[in-house]
């Protein structure tokens, strides 16, 4: 087995990273003069659906820990 990483994967890589960041940046732009608050971090300013925050929690309390504590009881 070759374990040496060849260019293609270099660049797939830093152009995934470079793509993420640019997706980060462009998602977390504000209007001119506008202020964030703790609110809009926290809360995500209430403008989420119901689906995105069940989702949300189904998928954090969905762990290894999850399924071993269900196995043991």
């Amino acid at each position: 087995m070759n374990k040496d990483l060849s260019t293609l994967d270099f660049v797939l890589f830093t152009s995934y990273i470079f793509l993420l960041i640019c997706f980060a940046l462009w998602i977390s732009r504000t209007r001119k003069g506008e202020l964030k608050t703790s609110n809009d971090y926290f809360l995500a300013g209430r403008n989420l659906r119901w689906w995105v925050i069940g989702g949300s929690l189904i998928a954090s309390n969905i762990s290894a820990e999850q399924f071993i504590g269900m196995s043991g009881s």
